[in-house]
């Protein structure tokens, strides 16, 4: 009996789109397709035809035997960041019509760099997705303990409805002031536009915030539940179009959508708005994957990719949550897993700054189309992955498992006009000074994302991935005092690696309004637990119902409960994972906050603890997980450090620190666990290409990762 295919997942990135194919057993085969961003579907199904190939299958027969077929991309965040979403209209309590247009002061200046973030005059206003002429506001007020102090005004909101559809609305979004506490306000107002829109014939969404995120602060909440609007209906269409195309290819089963929080929820029933960072998760996942198999509860992961260096962080076995992120620029209140991103990739632009006359790389990215010049597709400026070629540390006859042979000519001419000539520097020196400038701005960012935390970096272990994360390792980890450094055979793939990881997930959320004083008495604190339990117990049973209609068992769920807290008074919180399933006791609730506290400790030192203040619980979570097949990583035997005769497959010049060097060049799947190989030296593969600069060495563990490290 041949191979059975049991998993896939495709990501679908800048430059490449991934596909990882899991088999029953566990054993995987990858391949990659240059990204289509015209039409998604063709390089999702030639990355499947791809992948297929490499089991020696044809398509038709593993779209037939797949029981998973899982999805990551960026199509909600292009469809924002482009404006080329719908035109829903928003209805808000009187008074607040401005809500949008006067935003926050933190979405003027969000995703600046630090020198502009100092300077206001480069602060801009964000153009918000709904325009002042399709914003209504209707009479209704709910306090700030839930309770009804002005009742809703219907005809307030059938006269808006109609008012908005005139002015050309296609959607219609609903966010009262209190919501998140009393939603019966924006519950019956979504009936009213229902009803306006089913008279008129409008075949569009009602989205109301209190369903997309029950959070406290309006601004986060309306950004989130306009992007559902606004990006929803081109979404969705793009995802039923696609499960349409697999069910005609043979696939029988339901396209699975990486959200950003992490986890993969049915397309049909996934909120878009959950899916804005979908792409960048993967390698998050598969961190935290590798950190069980290895035993590691510290990871930094670096992706570096075609148009991005994505950071994230994965502390004490857990993978960071930011409740409240930034994304376009908008300030939603939607969880979305940290992943830092910086225009930094093999497709980054290098040039003359023309006021400075210096050396310059980013922000702006070649991409796939046309891509860096040794693309030979029309690219003209250089880009870092020009000057890798031009530094022989790419095998130009490999590049991308040979799908492309990259024109090192072109590369050269384009660094010599544009940089070397310039600032009188050769060609080589030109292209060095472009990595080293690549590797810093990497450098740097890791240090602010581990360091800005108050953790230790020498307790992290550094997972290196990517197409061009293996080939920069070395100089971005220069001097970094890290725990280790690995990399893998498929790290090019290895965001489609994390995804395949992932199990089924959804998260869930809901603001309370607790202020704990130091001195409660237990009858106090018993009342504050029975509310968390409330809506600890609602959530519960909300995810329950949903992973029933998903077709899970119930009794194979997990469910973690979370509490969002922070001393009295001040502004963050921290994602506490609770002990308890439900807090009915004082007990309980002394061990939820010694959970809290010990999170605290860690994060900003025992000293900084402050009990005396009291403490806040603005909002609570839950995750329900259910567990599906994974890749498997096999043990081997190991072998000795000197690597077989077959494994060295010749020598190619390369460029280090100032000079030619004869690098030796490995076959990365001829190399044997034990083996070790010192620089300077290229590893390579289909999809990987491992750097060793001299004074480097590497090793191959028994489930062939491979090690960096200082040579000895």
């Amino acid at each position: 009996m041949g191979r059975q295919p049991e998993l896939c997942y495709i990501d679908v990135g800048g430059t490449f789109t991934d596909a990882f194919l899991v088999d029953a057993d566990g054993e995987f085969a990858t391949a990659k397709a240059p990204s289509t961003p015209d039409d998604v579907s063709r390089g999702f199904f030639r990355a499947i035809e791809r992948a297929a190939d490499e089991m020696g299958l044809p398509v038709r027969e593993t779209l037939s035997s797949l029981r998973v077929l899982g999805y990551g991309a960026t199509v909600a965040l292009n469809t924002v960041l482009t404006r080329r979403g719908g035109a829903p209209g928003l209805i808000v309590t009187r008074g607040f019509e401005h809500l949008l247009a006067m935003g926050r002061g933190k979405q003027s200046w969000t995703e600046l760099d630090r020198p502009a973030r100092i300077h206001p005059v480069t602060h801009r206003m964000l153009e918000p997705l709904i325009p002042f002429g399709r914003v209504r506001g209707v009479t209704e007020r709910v306090d700030c303990l839930g309770a009804e102090q002005i009742p809703l005004y219907e005809a307030d909101v059938e006269q808006a409805v109609e008012e908005l559809l005139d002015a050309g609305a296609d959607a219609i979004v609903v966010c009262f002031l209190w919501s998140f506490l009393n939603d019966a306000h924006e519950a019956r107002a979504a009936e009213i536009a229902r009803e306006v829109l089913a008279r008129r014939g409008v075949d569009g969404p009602v989205v109301t915030s209190h369903e997309v995120s029950p959070v406290i602060r309006e601004l986060p909440r309306a950004n989130a539940a306009t992007f559902e609007a606004y990006a929803g209906p081109l979404v969705k269409r793009a995802f039923a179009n696609l499960e349409d195309e697999l069910k005609r290819g043979g696939f029988d089963g339901e396209l699975q959508v990486m959200q950003s929080a992490g986890g993969l929820a049915p397309a049909r029933s996934v909120r878009v708005v959950e899916t804005i960072q979908s792409g960048p998760v993967g390698g998050l996942v598969g961190g935290r994957f590798i950190g069980e198999t290895y035993g590691l509860r510290n990871i930094i992961t670096t992706d570096v990719g075609g148009t991005s260096f994505d950071l994230g962080l994965i502390t004490n076995g857990n993978v960071a949550v930011n409740r409240e992120p930034t994304v376009g620029r908008f300030v939603l209140g939607v969880p979305i897993a940290e992943v830092v991103s910086i225009g930094a990739g093999g497709g980054t632009i290098a040039g003359i700054d023309p006021l400075t006359g210096r050396l310059v790389v980013g922000h702006e990215s070649a991409g796939a189309d046309p891509g860096p010049v040794c693309y030979g597709r029309g690219g003209t400026e250089p880009t870092v992955t020009d000057a890798n070629v031009v530094l022989g540390l790419l095998n130009p006859a490999r590049f991308a498992g040979g799908q492309m042979d990259l024109d090192v000519d072109g590369a050269r001419r384009a660094i010599r006009e544009k940089i070397a000539e310039p600032l009188g520097l050769t060609v080589e020196d030109a292209a060095l000074g472009v990595r080293r400038i690549i590797d810093t701005r990497m450098r740097e960012s890791i240090y602010g994302l581990v360091v800005s935390r108050g953790f230790d970096m020498s307790e992290y272990t550094l997972l290196a991935f990517g197409g061009g994360g293996p080939g920069h390792v070395a100089g971005y980890t220069d001097g970094v005092p890290l725990s280790g450094i690995i990399m893998f055979p498929y790290s090019s793939v290895f965001s489609a690696f994390g995804a395949a990881a992932a199990d089924y997930e959804h998260h869930y959320s809901q603001s309370l309004n607790l202020v704990i004083p130091p001195d409660a008495s237990d009858d106090d604190l018993l009342e504050v637990a029975a509310r968390v339990t409330e809506v600890w117990d609602r959530l519960r049973a909300r995810a329950t119902e949903q992973m029933e209609l998903e077709g899970f068992d119930p009794a194979r769920l997990e469910y973690r409960h979370q509490a969002m807290l922070r001393y009295g008074r001040q502004l963050n919180d921290l994602v506490v994972d609770s002990p308890r399933e439900r807090i009915d006791s004082v007990d309980d609730w002394r061990a939820l906050i010694d959970a809290f506290e010990a999170q605290y400790s860690q994060t900003y030192s025992r000293a900084a603890r402050y009990p005396q203040a009291g403490f806040d619980l603005f909002e609570v979570g839950l995750v329900v997980r259910a567990p599906k097949i994974r890749p498997r990583l096999r043990r081997h035997e190991l072998s000795g450090e000197r690597p077989a005769t077959d494994a060295r497959v010749g020598t190619r010049p390369a460029y280090f620190d100032g000079e030619w060097a004869q690098a030796s060049i490995f076959s990365v799947d001829e190399l044997r666990p034990g083996n070790r190989v010192d620089g300077p030296a290229v590893l390579e593969n289909a999809y990987t290409t491992v750097v060793v600069p001299p004074g480097r060495s590497v090793h191959m563990d028994e489930y062939r990762s491979i090690w960096m490290s200082v040579k000895a």
